[in-house]
């Protein structure tokens, strides 16, 4: 005995609103998915350009050391963009909301550089300089 396949008369093929109503749920979590990892890998991304930041003021403040007498104590990177050691886009961390230029502070000891320290409240961006 075979099974006779019923259809309505006039109905066509399509997608119910169940069906829809699923697609748009998957279709959300995966969105909702991809932007936490968006934004995960954007503030991963801030905090590797402002090591690599406190890493090259580093670097420009012991060359400048070695050309001029320093004074121990803390010193802004903006007196450092004045005498030309660094360049401006150095001054400012990534992840500032402001516009300063003044997000890192030099320490100095005994005319070398000993730190650079990242002062953008909020967040913490660990580097030491040995």
């Amino acid at each position: 005995m075979a099974l006779k396949r019923f259809s309505r008369a006039g109905a066509q093929g399509g997608f119910t609103l169940v069906e829809m109503m699923v697609v748009v749920i998957i279709i959300s979590i995966l969105a909702a998915m991809g932007i936490a990892n968006y934004i995960r890998m954007s503030n991963h991304a801030k905090l590797a350009s402002c090591v690599s930041n406190q890493r090259n003021i580093y670097q420009a403040a012991t060359i400048y050391a070695s050309d001029n007498v320093v004074p121990d104590g803390d010193m802004d990177v903006e007196d450092l963009f004045a005498v030309r050691a660094v360049a401006r886009n150095l001054c400012e961390c990534p992840s500032s909301n402001n516009a300063s230029f003044d997000d890192y502070t030099i320490t100095w000891l005994n005319g070398l550089p000993r730190d650079v320290s990242c002062d953008v409240e909020g967040d913490s961006h660990l580097w030491t300089a040995h």
